[in-house]
């Protein structure tokens, strides 16, 4: 039995990353014999958003107000569990300063991953972070060779990397096609994620401001983890706030897609978009900016979903008008998105996880 130690943050929140961990690893817990832990390095364990198997093992780390005190914690923690542990690969989820000094951190000779749930250009909101942002993969540039493989989400994140230990395993649609799909009969638009500003909801207001002028049946549904104050502000400014909801984060969120008839993603960065799969898994069209990676990899452009300039928000809200107004074509884009996603058999990518684990032996 092969022992995998993961590195990870905020592992219990409702975000895509915390989805696919949950599920995969599971997956290779009673599937595939794996013994595994998990180390989490923020976040409060007693209020876990998804199920984590009862075989593996978290391990929490503290935060502390100081970062000197928390890499130092870090490596404490680190070093105790790799040595009661003793994993045969360790897999680094955090994309953050702890990606670049994870090898060296670890001593002898263990195969390290370090996988990526995140795109290399980040978008922020503040000069902070995105000063940040840079360092971090400024740091990651002097380590990153130092993994035995670091794997990418597709292959257009795989062009962020300039380096040889890069490897594409998409992530997968972590649950079987569904057999219903949306009829596309409801007046109902939704956006899933994070309220976080690189997923540009302040741009789908201002899009669905035009949207709502020509169609005031439609409503506008947001579900996310975060403040959703300064959203509320800016929709009632635009005077669009009876036909834009918000709501909390739903682990049944296939109840959502089915009762929706378009998904609008107005992300200025993402690696994936494990959202876009699950869309049109459900037949929902996709409209997206066509500057991200996820969307890229996804959609073709009027054939499976919309492809739309970076900022463009007219052509945005134009396109989703000409939707509304084209229930033929929304059903032929519809057809084509359900075919899409059979390239994600959750299955078949767990076989690929599996082929990679078993090449350190």
């Amino acid at each position: 039995m092969q022992k995998l130690l993961y590195i990870t943050t905020n592992l219990n929140d409702s975000g895509g990353v915390s989805r696919i961990l949950s599920v995969k690893l599971n997956a290779l817990t009673k599937d595939f014999g794996y013994e595994v832990c998990i180390i989490n390095t923020k976040g409060n364990l007693s209020s876990m958003f998804y199920h984590f198997d009862k075989k593996i093992q978290i391990v929490s780390l503290s935060k502390s107000k100081s970062n000197i005190i928390n890499i130092a914690t870090y490596r404490k923690k680190l070093k105790r569990a790799i040595n009661n542990f003793n994993p045969d690969v360790i897999v680094n989820c955090d994309n953050g300063f702890k990606a670049s000094i994870l090898p060296y951190l670890v001593k002898g000779k263990r195969p390290l991953i370090y996988e990526r749930h995140c795109s290399r250009n980040i978008k922020s909101g503040t000069k902070i972070e995105t000063l940040k942002f840079k360092l971090s993969n400024r740091l990651l540039d002097f380590s990153i060779g130092k993994y035995n493989s670091v794997v990418v989400l597709s292959d257009y994140a795989k062009q962020e990397w300039d380096y040889n230990n890069i490897k594409v395993i998409s992530n997968p649609l972590w649950f079987k096609q569904p057999i219903m799909q949306s009829s596309l009969n409801d007046n109902v638009a939704i956006a899933v994620g994070r309220l976080a500003y690189e997923k540009g909801y302040d741009k789908l207001l201002k899009i669905w401001k035009i949207v709502n002028d020509k169609h005031t049946d439609w409503l506008l549904k947001i579900y996310g983890e975060g403040d959703n104050s300064q959203l509320k502000k800016l929709a009632k400014a635009l005077n669009i706030q009876n036909n834009v909801q918000f709501f909390e984060p739903i682990k049944d969120i296939e109840r959502i897609y089915l009762n929706a008839s378009m998904l609008l993603n107005t992300s200025s960065s993402e690696a994936f978009g494990l959202t876009l799969i699950e869309a049109m898994s459900y037949g929902l069209p996709v409209i997206s900016f066509k500057n991200t990676l996820g969307a890229k990899q996804n959609i073709v452009n009027n054939d499976n979903g919309f492809l739309i300039e970076e900022n463009n928000l007219a052509a945005y809200a134009n396109k989703i008008i000409w939707l509304i107004e084209n229930k033929q074509e929304m059903q032929r884009v519809s057809k084509n998105a359900i075919e899409n996603v059979k390239n994600y058999d959750f299955n078949a990518i767990m076989v690929q996880w599996h082929n990679l684990f078993q090449s350190f032996k």
